[in-house]
């Protein structure tokens, strides 16, 4: 099926592989979400697209969500377009030669990445009961991004997540919602 639709193929890179796609807007979509960040894309079957691997068309980046075959084994993925571009921040505490702490502890960023936010209204929450009550947004990022639970020992303080300048505490970080994805929960920061 995805040679029959040649004429329609996009040029794209899946994983640092150069590779095509079929890229459509999901059909069914009734949200703003939907129309404007939900895609479905048919890639050939030698393609190296899998679960959360970020295929670039262009200078936009999406993140695989789903992946299914096809009769002809043509693989079939509903893709998450990027939103914005993210800075992870991490509390952290100098020490001298005897373990003192020097000065005030501070944040420091760790890594710049693009991921998914989603401002979380009254109706996502309705859809996902799993949300804190303090949640202000959700955000889709790649496994491979150096993010920790707030309950990881090595912490002093969670993580910090900056959208758009301004700062998120990271409260849960869920790796099993989205295979290779990172399903995590921000509420405001005010350390």
């Amino acid at each position: 099926m995805f040679n029959d639709f040649k004429h329609r193929h996009t040029p794209c890179v899946v994983g640092g592989a150069p590779e095509a796609v079929v890229l459509s807007r999901e059909t069914k979509a009734t949200t703003i979400i939907g129309k404007e960040y939900i895609y479905n894309g048919l890639f050939a079957p030698t393609s190296v697209v899998s679960h959360g691997l970020v295929v670039e068309v262009e200078d936009t980046l999406y993140f695989t969500q789903t992946m299914r075959l096809t009769t002809d084994r043509d693989k079939y993925c509903s893709l998450l377009k990027t939103n914005v571009t993210v800075e992870i921040q991490r509390y952290t505490q100098d020490y001298d030669s005897n373990d003192n702490p020097k000065g005030n502890p501070e944040f420091t960023q760790v890594e710049e990445v693009r991921g998914f936010a989603q401002f979380v209204s009254a109706q996502l929450r309705l859809d996902d009961p799993g949300l804190l009550p303090t949640t202000t947004y959700v955000l889709i990022l790649q496994t491979t991004v150096d993010i920790r639970r707030p309950q990881d020992q090595s912490l002093i303080s969670p993580d910090r997540a900056l959208l758009n300048g301004r700062p998120y505490q990271v409260d849960v970080i869920d790796d099993l919602k989205y295979p290779n994805l990172l399903h995590i929960q921000l509420s405001e920061d005010t350390r």
